[in-house]
This record gives C-alpha cells, sequence and structure tokens, in this order.
C-alpha cells in the first residue's frame, strides 16, 4: 500500500471515529436544544473555523459548478442531518448506528452508477454481511433492543442520503481547494437550515448555550465532527475512493457502544466483544486486495 492511500485510510478512520462520539454528544444536546437548533449552531462553528483555516475564495469557474457544491450541502449537510438528529430524538443512538452501517452498501451500488471506476464486488457484499451480523448483535442484545419505527424510518432515509452525498464527492469539481469545496457545501446547508427555522417559525434559542455542557458538546460537534472530521472524510474519499473510505462506518455501532461505556457508564458485555470482532472482519474482508 503506498504513502497516500495509507494516509487516507487513517483519515477515514479517524473521521469515523469522531463521528461515533458524536452520537453521545448530540443525545446531551437534546435535552436543551431541538434538533434543527443543534445543527445551526454546529455548522456556524464549523463554517466560522474553515473561514479562520482558510481565508481564500475562489470564484466559481460555472454555475454548474456552484450547483454541485448546493447539492452537496442540500444532501450532506442538510438532508442527513436533518434526518440524524431527530432520528436520534426518537430513537435509541445505538439504532442510528446501525443504520449507518449500512451506508457501505448503499455507496457502494450508488457508486456503481455514479463513478467510473466504482464496482460492487463479491468481497463488498461478504463483508457488508459479517459486519451487519455483528452489529445486529449489538442491536438486538437483551435490554438494549427498542424498536421506534419513527426514529429508525428516519436514521434509514439518513444513511441513503448519506450514501449519495459520498458518492458524488468524488465527482467534485477539479480545481477547488478541498477546504473552499466543504465550506461552499457547509455554506449551502447553513441557508437551508435557516429557511428551515423561518418557515417553521423556530426562533434560535440562546439561553442554553450559558451551560458548559451545552457549548461543550458544541464546541466538540462544530468544530471536530462537523468542521474537521468532513475535511478527512473528503481528503479519504480523494485518495482511497468513495468505497473503501466509507467502510470505516462498519466500525460506528462498536465505537458508539466504546462511548456509551465511557461517558453513559455502560457495561461491555461478551455479546458485544463478539459483535465487534465481527464488524472488524467485515471490514477487512471488505478492504482486503
Amino acid at each position: 500500500m503506498n504513502r497516500s492511500r495509507l494516509i487516507g485510510h487513517l483519515f477515514a478512520f479517524v473521521t469515523i471515529a469522531i463521528w461515533s462520539t458524536a452520537f453521545v454528544g448530540n443525545k446531551v444536546l437534546l435535552a436543551y436544544l431541538t434538533p434543527i437548533e443543534i445543527m445551526t449552531d454546529r455548522f456556524v462553528l464549523a463554517y466560522g473555523a474553515l473561514l479562520v483555516i482558510y481565508p481564500r475564495w475562489q470564484l466559481p469557474r460555472s454555475w454548474r459548478d456552484e450547483f454541485f457544491f448546493f447539492v452537496l450541502g442540500a444532501l450532506g449537510i442538510f438532508v442527513y442531518f436533518l434526518f440524524e438528529n431527530f432520528a436520534l430524538k426518537y430513537t435509541q443512538a445505538i439504532n442510528v448506528g446501525l443504520f449507518m452501517g449500512a451506508i457501505p452498501l448503499f455507496t457502494a451500488i450508488l457508486a456503481h452508477f455514479i463513478i467510473d471506476d466504482e464496482h460492487f464486488s463479491r468481497k463488498l457484499l461478504i463483508g457488508f454481511i459479517l459486519a451487519m451480523t455483528g452489529m445486529g448483535m449489538i442491536l438486538f442484545e437483551g435490554h438494549r433492543f427498542e424498536l421506534r419505527f419513527r426514529g429508525d424510518m428516519l436514521a434509514l432515509l439518513g444513511a441513503i442520503t448519506f450514501a449519495l452525498y459520498s458518492a458524488l464527492l468524488k465527482r467534485a469539481p477539479a480545481g477547488y481547494h478541498t477546504i473552499e469545496i466543504t465550506r461552499r457545501s457547509f455554506f449551502y446547508g447553513l441557508v437551508l437550515m435557516l429557511l428551515y427555522c423561518l418557515i417553521e417559525g423556530t426562533p434560535l434559542q440562546f439561553a442554553p448555550l450559558t451551560h458548559p455542557v451545552v457549548w461543550g458538546n458544541l464546541l466538540y460537534l462544530g468544530l471536530l465532527s462537523s468542521g474537521l472530521a468532513f475535511l478527512l472524510y473528503q481528503q479519504g474519499i480523494e485518495r482511497i475512493g468513495s468505497i473503501a473510505a466509507s467502510n470505516y462506518i462498519y466500525l460506528v455501532p462498536l465505537l458508539t457502544a466504546i462511548t456509551g461505556v465511557l461517558v453513559l457508564d455502560e457495561q461491555i458485555t461478551p455479546m458485544m466483544v463478539a459483535a465487534g470482532g465481527l464488524i472488524l472482519l467485515g471490514l477487512y474482508v471488505a478492504q482486503r486486495k
């Protein structure tokens, strides 16, 4: 494996590790803020951070390029996080994690039609089955099982949306800096969030921001989960492709469970250990050359 691909795999893993722990932060914030408020606050922080890191502006080369950035923002920023945040409101974080695990399969199917050099393979299917078996073991383990249809359906729709976003990222217009692409998609996502607030008549609250637990989680979600992680994920896709990068999403249920143990004082069971082994095995099979 060459150095560029190794870095791509590292970026993808770090991204998924950050996103997995973000579920807990989101769940905590839902006690103080609405889903749309969490989305808006975190992406205002993320956009500001990217503006500081890369203050340069690039004029769009064509309206087609700018429309592409709008589509990325609408799918990967607005629609996906709307589905995810409302899903976390109605169902367990582990349920959302399970459907996040289906993203690699959705990405592979969509990339097969969208990207010329991405193909669905037998190894990917076998890896997906192994990983889904492991995630199912985590989901259906005794007291953890709780089916909330509304939240689960929102999580499934979010997984499909993010898979489409991942596949489209590979087709991003050439000649733009990575931060510029991410920042423009954030901009259009924020515009749609503010329009949503205006249409719904939802005023943004500022009083909860005085609580340390609120602004602490928002800083983590905004600067790391939304800012840094999106840059790393895009860099990972450019180096190893959308299918290989999204395969790391298999780790989401396992990492989310570990975060729950550390933050929420949950217990690790033998079933969780076995499930984690299957998830890692599925990831290995799917990535193996």
